[in-house]
């Protein structure tokens, strides 16, 4: 399976992106078949699309503010943003209800370039409510200049300017993921970090997993080098990052060499002093990557990291989820830490006994310990083209999942560029919202919004 950086990555960045609203009636905290009780749990949320069409929208990842769970944030790619723009951001402050969009702004830099937004959104809430928006932007003269760039909104007032994190100079960031600390105890909480491969100029023979932090709310970052350079036909895809309640920040992404190979090793390592030195690298796990079968459709394959930062039975604990290819079909697994991430277990099929294809999972933990995993799945076409959103939780600290949750009934086709991830959180210790790409409206693709209710 053949990973080019820039053939994968600078389309996006040129797709063309105003506030509008889409018109939705049902908040999701009060769906469900009984708004004070949910019988027989769990309840499906009915999903409701929260992008504008018009345009192909893709990427989905997705936050719940900590202070407020009628607060919803959604990242997007979406081309409906004023042109030459791209990276589209959805908020709902009614639980799901309606949504509106920001579009992020050009950056200019003192290079007199001009950088476009459009590459890997992020999104993120600290303890405060603070909202934290972020894009990979590309240079609007093609030269293969990116930067990644944050912006935040304090108190649902405006947005303010990006702050470039990582990039605009002769290294280049792709892959990236940002996560906040909200550990009250952390001695940096509130502190932001941000994961990236960053790639060499001009010669992009070279990349390295970095990780920049900010102390201030996003103000200036230091970027620090998490690992040793990776010199082509080897290479780092992929980042994850997060944080637990005493401030270890744990980063995880996947080496291939060759890549273009189909194999990957999925790696893990953690900062215990607020992001300044990383640990030796640990391998948790060797997985098979495939292009989606009956669709010739590349995707990506992110070893999402989360841990429980709860004070039940399994605190501290890690998980990651990903997709194999057992040799008849993709498989989304789970592997799970005990230790910090020293050791490992062998993966845990959210799906057992499913011999259809799943794929882009994403996973939360919840506030009370519970592991939650989304993911697109084609067990419902006999022909295994169309796919659905799923989900499934863990309430045994990952080693087994409960029966899966089927969270919409409309088939979508999986299609060229439908984007290099979905999206879930918790939205308090009940709600687990997960985000996805669907394109059952039978036009374009766009994002839509569901979950469970688990009483």
């Amino acid at each position: 399976m053949k990973i080019v950086y820039r053939a994968i990555v600078m389309a996006a960045f040129f797709v063309s992106v105003a506030v509008v609203a889409s018109a939705q009636t049902t908040s999701l905290r009060d769906s469900g078949p009984d708004n004070l009780s949910c019988s027989p749990a769990p309840c499906v949320l009915p999903p409701t699309q929260a992008s504008e069409g018009g345009h192909e929208v893709i990427e989905a990842p997705i936050v719940a503010d900590p202070l407020n769970p009628l607060n919803l944030l959604l990242g997007s790619l979406d081309p409906n943003c004023p042109p030459p723009g791209g990276a589209g951001f959805h908020l709902s402050s009614d639980g799901g209800a309606t949504w509106s969009r920001y579009c992020m702004p050009l950056i200019n830099d003192f290079h007199g370039r001009t950088y476009v937004p459009g590459g890997q959104p992020n999104v993120a809430y600290d303890r405060n409510g603070t909202a934290y928006i972020a894009s990979g932007y590309g240079d609007s003269e093609g030269m293969g200049y990116t930067l990644v760039a944050v912006q935040k909104r304090l108190n649902g007032g405006n947005w303010t300017q990006p702050v470039i994190a990582l990039g605009a100079g002769s290294l280049d960031p792709f892959y990236s993921w940002m996560a906040v600390d909200t550990g009250p105890q952390s001695p940096h909480v509130n502190s932001l970090y941000m994961s990236a491969i960053v790639l060499n100029e001009p010669q992009q023979n070279k990349n390295q997993v970095v990780v920049a932090h900010s102390y201030d709310g996003g103000q200036t970052w230091t970027g620090v080098k998490a690992v040793p350079v990776q010199t082509a036909p080897a290479g780092d895809l992929y980042t994850s990052t997060s944080v637990g309640k005493d401030g270890t920040v744990y980063v995880t992404w996947m080496y291939c060499n060759p890549c273009s190979s189909n194999k990957g090793d999925m790696l893990f390592s953690k900062s215990n002093d607020g992001g300044n030195t990383w640990s030796t690298p640990v391998l948790m796990g060797t997985i098979l990557q495939s292009e989606i079968p009956n669709s010739n459709v590349p995707v990506t394959n992110y070893p999402v990291i989360g841990v429980d930062n709860s004070n039940g039975p399994y605190a501290g604990s890690l998980y990651v989820v990903m997709y194999n290819w057992t040799g008849t079909f993709m498989q989304v697994q789970v592997l799970r830490s005990t230790d910090g991430g020293n050791t490992w277990s062998k993966p845990v099929p959210v799906a057992p006994g499913i011999t259809h294809d799943q794929f882009l999972p994403w996973l939360s933990v919840s506030p009370a310990g519970l592991v939650g995993v989304s993911w697109l799945d084609r067990r419902n076409d006999p022909k295994n083209v169309e796919y659905q959103a799923f989900a499934a939780i863990s309430t045994d600290g990952g080693k087994s999942f409960q029966p899966n949750v089927q969270l919409t009934t409309a088939f979508s086709f999986p299609v060229l560029g439908m984007g290099y991830y979905t999206g879930d959180a918790w939205d308090g210790p009940n709600y687990f919202v997960a985000a996805w790409m669907d394109d059952s409206n039978g036009v374009d693709m766009q994002e839509e919004v569901g979950g469970i209710r688990l009483k």
